[in-house]
């Protein structure tokens, strides 16, 4: 069976701010900086990620909630990330969606793998049409909502989950070797030129 997104979750775009955005250290909300999504697709939220904002005009849906799924919106890589913790009054800018997963039939990390497949990207560019000039890539709501998703046995989705969850440890793994040798390589190189 296959099921559209609009009828398996509730999808939020993240705060529009009409404005510049309104930091301040004694504010009342968190903002997340979408830069705490690594290349791998994992979210690592540290102090640095998070800055404080003075919003009033706040709903209650764009606060982040254990469980839901920060979805990138905006430019070429579109990634999913399940969110396991979050301080308390944390929201995100409009570039990205949050998605909440009201169907008990679909586990969230199944819902995150998917939206991180060939089949979501495919629509994805699909959704997004034939633009020209310069334009930055953006997967509207409407664009989700019709993602189609299968409902598969519960079992079958936490196995996927699972190995999408080894996949990008080992992605993230591979990124960090990459740098410590560029780091490595550079200090060689410069230890050899200051001989001369």
């Amino acid at each position: 069976m296959i099921k559209y997104f609009k009828n398996i979750s509730i999808i939020i775009t993240g705060h529009v701010f009409r404005c510049k955005i309104p930091y301040n250290t004694d504010g009342n909300i968190n903002l997340l900086n979408m830069d705490a999504i690594s290349t791998a697709g994992i979210v690592r939220i540290s102090e640095k990620d998070i800055k404080k904002i003075q919003l009033n005009d706040i709903k209650s849906e764009e606060i982040i909630m254990p469980g839901d799924i920060l979805f990138k919106a905006k430019g070429l890589n579109n990634t999913a990330v399940l969110i396991d913790t979050i301080p308390p009054n944390t929201t995100v800018t409009a570039s990205c969606h949050i998605i909440r997963v009201t169907d008990k039939n679909f586990l969230p990390e199944y819902v995150c793998s998917w939206l991180n497949s060939a089949i979501a990207k495919n629509h994805f560019s699909k959704g997004a049409g034939q633009a020209t000039g310069v334009t930055i890539a953006n997967v509207s709501k409407t664009t989700l909502e019709t993602l189609e998703i299968p409902l598969i046995p519960l079992k079958t989705q936490k196995i996927i989950s699972n190995i999408e969850e080894c996949a990008k440890q080992e992605k993230e793994l591979f990124i960090k070797i990459a740098d410590n040798k560029n780091l490595l390589y550079r200090a060689i190189i410069e230890k050899e030129l200051q001989k001369y």
